[in-house]
């Protein structure tokens, strides 16, 4: 019996470690109840994004449009110029839920819009992603400084957010 139980315990011990994403877990989190799906629609340029040390942050392009089906559809342009698309239901007031084999896992959330849907906080509850999009590549200032305080505000560790330069 014993035995057994060292074995469990080494297998305990090398099991891998479990990812924490980029987010306090135990944090408040929300939806924005602004969100509009017309005013969200169009294109944005990502800002800045949450990644690990040492893995740079790209200016991608989305591009958010509306499916013949009723979904979201994003297509979201690298600066290699390779494009993705993620297609997503929208479940409640800014919740996008993935669909399809392509789409990452997990919600989607939109976390705050400016007034003028110039500026978007999407991240997911689990805090596996989130990023900050704006309609043009600069975003201003004080746009950009609130949403980092909407990321701050859900938990998000900011020292892993990397503006795109």
């Amino acid at each position: 019996m014993s035995g057994l139980l060292m074995l469990a315990f080494l297998a305990a011990c090398n099991a891998p470690m479990p990812e924490r994403g980029f987010r306090d877990p135990g944090a408040p989190f929300a939806s924005t109840q602004r969100f509009d799906t017309a005013l969200f629609l169009g294109e944005w340029v990502q800002v800045a994004a949450f990644a690990a040390p040492g893995q740079a942050v790209a200016p991608e392009r989305h591009l958010y449009r509306p499916a013949t089906t009723g979904q979201i559809v994003a297509d979201i342009t690298g600066t290699d110029g390779a494009t993705r698309r993620e297609v997503y239901d929208l479940v409640a007031p800014g919740r996008l839920r993935p669909r399809g084999q392509d789409t990452p896992p997990g919600d989607l959330w939109v976390l705050w819009v400016d007034e003028g849907f110039r500026t978007a906080v999407l991240g997911t509850p689990s805090g596996s992603r989130g990023f900050i999009l704006d309609r043009s590549a600069a975003p201003a200032p004080d746009r950009l400084r609130a949403a980092r305080d909407i990321l701050d505000w859900y938990g998000y560790d900011m020292t892993r957010l990397q503006t795109v330069r």
